[in-house]
């Protein structure tokens, strides 16, 4: 995008990100977002398809902000190890509490989101796949190791996938129940019983 396009994205990030912390996404339109972002309702959809797909990418974007700053991306070269020098036990602790505090800022969209009440506005399904793609990522590069089952009727790419998966689902729903919890809200006290939940194969 050029500068004119990132002042315009940014705007619609500050609007949406405004307007989603009152009330569902899914009840907001692109015209009243246009109107907060200063622009025409065409150009909104230069840039997203819809409100709820917006909210989506902006918090997408920070997300994979938080992933690359702590672990380097999906781009991030390898060591000769196999594995990249970012992915130590405490670079995996230090971007799981970077998302926790993107959570908490965000509360009331993603308490709203991740409800079982959120319907077509739910946020589980895109923060699943974010999680899901990291915990991937953290397998191909070998920061993480799921142990193999010695079963033949097991394909050899279900147990990392499944993994991911499970570990990315649960982490979705242990948010959900810790933004229920009343405030101040410690990432850190999250991360104590957190902990209790991940299975022995995970660094520590």
């Amino acid at each position: 995008m050029d500068s004119r396009q990132r002042k315009t994205r940014a705007k619609l990030a500050a609007a949406v990100l405004a307007l989603a912390s009152e009330r569902s996404a899914s009840s907001l339109t692109a015209s009243e977002l246009a109107i907060a972002a200063g622009i025409n309702r065409s150009t909104f959809y230069q840039h997203a398809s819809s409100p709820v797909g917006l909210l989506e990418d902006v918090l997408r974007d920070e997300l994979d902000a938080i992933r690359d700053e702590y672990l380097g991306g999906p781009e991030a070269s390898d060591t000769p190890e196999g594995g990249d020098a970012t992915d130590t036990p405490d670079a995996i602790e230090q971007v799981t509490l970077a998302v926790l505090r993107h959570v908490n800022e965000h509360a009331a969209i993603y308490g709203r989101g991740l409800g079982a009440g959120s319907g077509s506005a739910s946020l589980a399904p895109m923060l699943s796949a974010q999680f899901a793609a990291t915990l991937a990522m953290l397998l191909d590069r070998h920061a993480l190791s799921v142990p193999t089952v010695a079963d033949a009727r097991v394909p050899a790419h279900f147990v990392p996938d499944a993994a991911a998966r499970f570990i990315a689902d649960g982490t979705v729903g242990t948010l959900d129940v810790w933004l229920r919890t009343p405030e101040p809200r410690d990432p850190e006290a999250f991360m104590a019983a957190y902990r209790l939940f991940l299975p022995a194969w995970w660094p520590r």
